[in-house]
């Protein structure tokens, strides 16, 4: 039995009026004020209940409820019952030898004898309203205490605003929270210890949440933000009784207005224009709505990244969801939500849900089960055996045995949650429905291919005070086969490592411990390298407190830029020659003492301008130097002025100035670093809104590897950002796209970012950042595929790179090519043979020079035609060689060019 606690509206935000007569019982609204419980109908008839969570009779109508329990009674002929879930009919029982499961999201209505005849045929989607009766609404995984149910936002994951999470032992030793809200222990279903925002008696700071996780049981942990904070702050105690939920089943259903149905002009759909451009939104979608496109609109919804679309068959099945400018398939629709209409279609159309539209009402409605679990495994098999087809047709190296062997496992514990379904029998069905969706999406995941060589970059801020914790965090990134670690090293104005440079220290957080050095150590043993990532000019700490004179100043004075939260967030003044200087000092001062992969820039630029109104620059010694080339005060220009671009790019050239000095001070300081940068890439833009012109570093071979910063919800922008990329590196950096894994992107769209970068040329992906990585627990998606194997960073100073993807392609021609007939014998030992002979003039170990660089390009060059010209070469198969030969040589090409030999 479940204790009383609150009452959730059903369809919350939805309004649902009914009227009309059944019988001489009268309208809803008269029988309703007389306070006896009733089911109003969709078509209006009002019906009594005879018996609410109680034994039913004959001929009654009855309703359970979860204050009843898991399960109704078991019953016999003669009886029908319906699931209700959130107001609507979801499903149908009338084989009742074990009763039928109560949903958390509503209750279950029987009918037995003369009632079930009165309440008639249900249909599926039926809308109903239940009235004068109390019907706990229960999340799906909840924590109670006190009385109290506590909805659990996330397992094992980062503790966000407001948020609930349920660490179980699985997660590690503790929490890891940080001090703002509370956390409760729970063993052997007691309350063991409690914790809340505490301060240190001693040092006055705030002690860290962090709690420790129980063996035998879990820490709830809650956010100060979050309602429940202030409920059961000061009032759980140890020894409290706490009870559990997170395996139940699930029964939801969702209405949600639509706004326009095939919109093809703005009046169709009027709130489709875009101020901004003078021009409809791509497929005529406005911000917070809900369209529909079926198969007569055309092939793809047209619609921009900005939104999340679901794709529903001709039978009204989900078959697909996430992105955008869907395929749209024959016979059936797509679901297409931008702002709060995305966000309601990420949490209802789920694969496998029913969908239902009502044109006369304008509506959507998404029915989601147990059934539906079955419904999405008949479609992902389906869609598995599809997808494994193509990959043999295209030739593409992935583990085809495993994945079939995922697929054979799928369909048997489809046979068993079927079976269980049908016979009502819900015990252990959770668990099985779980481990059937997790063969599918596993064998999903291994469908994409991994390189061998391929950039693996994550960005780390280090908070690690110990050898052992350096260690523990740089084996997961190994175990989740990260090559590059873009360590920052240069943040807040304080160094990671002991510093004698003036103005600044290490920070205080690691205690003295020398962090970097113990990250090069151990990231050496493991083959991880190790680059420093500073942050130029974005400071705090000892500078902005003793030279308050070098801050960059703003148009209205101000010398901070608005963070977050109310933060301050200062920049020292790159135009300053002291400034300049002092950072400066601290890059030669790092490189001197540290061998580390590369120097990465970061905060390259400015502050962002927004409208011009308070953007910065405007200090007494930069408006004077520009006074002195233009002369004319910036201070007085504004957008449109004579001076207003000159202005504009005498801001970019401070910068790009400063870029031609520290590249030109680190090569003198340790010969051979490399120089990397994370960039924004709006390459068009950034000159004028961050004064960070990438285009004239690339253009003057500054830069070894260009990081574009995409942080992004579809892989479409990746795909644009790369190619924009690209073209201003014009082969003369490697290429790599950057990823946020901050965002809440799905394993599934993380996924296709980084195959879509892939894909379209870049060298490679980097992660922002370590703890979202694997706090979000993308790594085991990411090494069942895109980084299934151990791969090399690509390096143009090295031969190892080359010969590795060279020896990987003679595998494949044994392994893909030859044994699914995409080249014959006689190609095969060709191509092996010079593929060979070019491995046989690359040590592994050595590095590359100008007579191997010639010789290994000759012969690629040399290959490419004739894999051109033969007869014997499947299309497809060309395609994938190519796509590794053009691999191989742009990292002999970008050798050629960083030494001037090209």
């Amino acid at each position: 039995m479940f204790r009383k606690t609150r009452m959730l509206t059903l369809l919350a935000g939805i309004a649902l009026v009914f009227t009309g007569a059944f019988g001489q019982a009268g309208t809803a609204a008269a029988a309703s004020a007389e306070g006896a419980p009733q089911i109003v109908l969709e078509d209006g008839r009002v019906l009594p209940v005879d018996a609410v969570d109680q034994p039913r009779g004959s001929d009654q109508l009855a309703v359970f409820t979860r204050h009843f329990g898991e399960k109704t009674p078991a019953f016999g002929a003669g009886v029908d019952e319906y699931i209700v879930a959130d107001g609507v009919v979801v499903s149908h029982n009338a084989n009742g030898a074990a009763g039928t499961f109560v949903p958390t999201t509503g209750y279950v209505l029987s009918a037995s004898g003369t009632a079930s005849e009165m309440l008639g045929q249900l249909a599926i989607g039926t809308t109903l309203n239940a009235q004068n009766i109390d019907i706990p609404v229960l999340p799906q995984k909840y924590f109670s205490v006190q009385g109290e149910i506590v909805g659990l936002d996330r397992v094992n994951g980062p503790r966000g605003a407001a948020e609930v999470v349920l660490y179980e032992p699985s997660f590690g030793p503790s929490t890891g929270t940080n001090p703002w809200g509370m956390e409760i222990a729970v063993s052997s279903g007691k309350v063991t210890r409690v914790v809340g925002i505490e301060a240190d008696p001693a040092t006055g700071a705030f002690r860290d949440n962090n709690l420790p996780i129980p063996a035998d049981g879990y820490v709830i942990s809650i956010q100060s933000a979050s309602p429940f904070y202030d409920k059961l702050i000061g009032k759980v105690a140890v020894g409290d009784s706490a009870d559990l939920v997170t395996n139940s089943l699930i029964y939801t259903a969702g209405k949600l207005a639509y706004d326009a149905y095939n919109p093809r002009s703005l009046a169709d759909n009027p709130a489709a224009w875009d101020d901004t451009t003078g021009e409809p939104f791509p497929g005529y979608r406005g911000a917070d709505q809900l369209i529909i496109y079926d198969s007569t609109y055309g092939t793809h919804t047209g619609t921009n990244p900005w939104g999340f679309e679901a794709v529903v068959n001709a039978q009204g099945f989900v078959i697909a969801s996430g992105g955008n400018d869907s395929t749209i398939p024959e016979g059936g629709y797509v679901l297409s939500g931008h702002g709060v209409k995305n966000l309601w279609l990420t949490n209802h159309a789920l694969v496998g849900a029913k969908v239902r539209i009502d044109s006369a009402n304008k509506q959507v409605l998404v029915i989601f089960t147990p059934e539906s679990y079955l419904d999405r495994a008949d479609i992902s098999i389906d869609n598995a055996e599809k997808d494994l087809q193509a990959s043999k047709a295209k030739f593409l190296d992935v583990p085809y045995a495993g994945i079939e062997q995922e697929i054979a496992a799928a369909r048997t514990l489809y046979g068993q949650a079927k079976t269980a379904i049908e016979n009502g029998n819900t015990d252990g069905l959770f668990d099985l429905l779980n481990a059937l969706d997790r063969k599918l999406t596993d064998a999903h995941f291994m469908n994409y291919e991994s390189r061998k060589v391929d950039e693996r970059g994550l960005w780390v801020r280090p908070k690690e005070t110990n050898l052992q914790q350096v260690r523990e965090h740089l084996q997961k990134m190994k175990n989740a086969h990260i090559n590059e670690v873009y360590l920052e090293t240069w943040w807040d104005g304080y160094t990671i490592y002991p510093t004698q440079i003036a103005d600044t220290t290490q920070n205080p957080i690691y205690q003295g411990f020398d962090v970097l050095q113990a990250y090069l150590d151990e990231g050496k043993k493991l083959g991880i390298n190790i680059h420093a990532w500073v942050e130029n000019f974005f400071a705090g700490g000892p500078v902005v407190t003793n030279h308050p004179d070098w801050l960059m100043i703003s148009r209205k004075g101000d010398n901070y830029e608005p963070g977050t939260y109310g933060a301050k967030w200062y920049w020292l003044n790159p135009a300053l020659p002291q400034a300049r200087d002092f950072v400066s000092s601290v890059y030669k001062e790092l490189l001197t003492k540290y061998d580390v992969a590369s120097l990465h820039l970061d905060y390259t630029r400015y502050p962002g301008s927004g409208d011009y109104t308070n953007d910065f620059g405007y200090d007494e010694y930069t408006r004077n130097l520009f006074k002195q080339q233009a002369g004319v005060d910036p201070i007085d220009l504004h957008p449109g002025d004579a001076h207003w671009e000159e202005w504009l790019q005498f801001r970019a050239d401070i910068i790009n100035t400063w870029v031609d000095r520290v590249v030109k001070e680190a090569h003198e300081t340790r010969p051979g670093v490399l120089i990397t940068a994370a960039v924004w890439p709006n390459y068009e833009e950034a000159p004028q809104s961050h004064a960070q012109e990438t285009a004239h570093w690339a253009a003057k071979n500054e830069m070894d590897h260009i990081l574009h910063m995409s942080y992004v919800p579809d892989a479409t922008i990746i795909e644009r950002d790369l190619k924009a990329s690209l073209d201003i590196s014009d082969g003369k950096s490697f290429i790599s796209s950057g990823i946020g894994t901050f965002i809440d992107l799905t394993k599934t769209e993380l996924v296709r970012q980084i195959n879509a970068a892939v894909m379209a040329g870049a060298d490679g992906t980097a992660l922002f950042e370590f703890e979202s990585l694997f706090d979000n627990g993308y790594d085991r998606e990411l090494t069942l595929g895109v980084y299934r194997n151990e791969a090399v960073a690509p390096d143009y100073r090295k031969t190892k790179p080359v010969s590795v993807l060279l020896g990987d392609m003679v595998r494949k021609i044994d392994e893909i090519y030859v044994p699914f007939q995409g080249m014959s014998a006689q190609d095969a030992a060709f191509l092996k043979r010079e593929l060979q002979s070019a491995i046989k003039k690359l040590d592994k170990d050595a590095m590359m020079d100008n007579g191997t660089a010639h010789s290994v390009r000759d012969r690629l060059q040399g290959l490419q035609a004739s894999i051109a010209g033969s007869q014997g070469i499947q299309a497809e198969a060309k395609n994938r060689l190519n796509f590794d030969l053009n691999f191989a040589l742009r990292m002999v090409n970008l050798y050629l060019v960083k030494t001037g030999k090209a």
